[in-house]
């Protein structure tokens, strides 16, 4: 097996530990539980060391077109960006695909950027939207894309109510236990990589 392909079987594990273990196992997002239990994530890892805007709306349009799919996880385990670099490059991302459509037309997926070190070392404190910065800490680089008619059928306030929810969730089984569950899989990352 080939040193990429290697790493490609690697990060897809490692994400899954994060989606089960972090999203799943936490009851953080319903939708994404739901969609990772009916098969219903479609997971791209890209090698290069430079991420390319291309290369994600390469995945985004095959993933348009299947209607089963709707999250879509781009993973980037040689990317070395810091966080700020790392949302600079979603952003361009965002505006390349705004770029090539007609105006007025929505784009089929909404796209946030997670990062291994996006939260790391704050506290959640007492406001539960500073928990979302926490829950982003994914062992690599990774763009979500969340097909936006599904979030377009969600009532209103509903991403409120999660947030209050993940939020008592934390708070009832401490934010300590869950740096250690993202540490966890962190060091396991890091243990990996350095063994490929």
């Amino acid at each position: 097996m080939s040193e990429d392909a290697r790493l490609v079987e690697e990060a897809l594990r490692l994400n899954a530990r994060y989606v089960e273990e972090v999203v799943v196992g936490w009851g953080l997002c319903p939708w994404a539980a739901q969609a990772w239990r009916d098969g219903a994530v479609a997971r791209q890892v890209l090698v290069d060391a430079q991420p390319d805007p291309a290369a994600v709306l390469t995945f985004l349009d095959a993933i348009a077109g299947q209607a089963t799919t709707s999250i879509g996880l781009c993973i980037f385990p040689r990317v070395a960006l810091d966080v700020a670099a790392w949302g600079t490059f979603a952003e361009r991302v965002r505006r390349a695909d705004r770029a090539r459509r007609a105006p007025g037309n929505t784009p089929p997926f909404l796209l946030a950027a997670f990062h291994p070190l996006v939260g790391a070392g704050a506290a959640a404190g007492s406001d539960p939207n500073a928990l979302v910065a926490l829950v982003r800490r994914t062992p690599d680089p990774m763009l979500q894309l969340v097909r936006a008619s599904l979030l377009e059928s969600l009532p209103r306030g509903v991403s409120d109510e999660i947030a209050r929810a993940n939020f008592a969730a934390v708070r009832a089984r401490t934010q300590a236990a869950l740096d250690t569950v993202v540490r966890d899989i962190r060091r396991d990352r890091d243990e990996t990589y350095a063994r490929l």
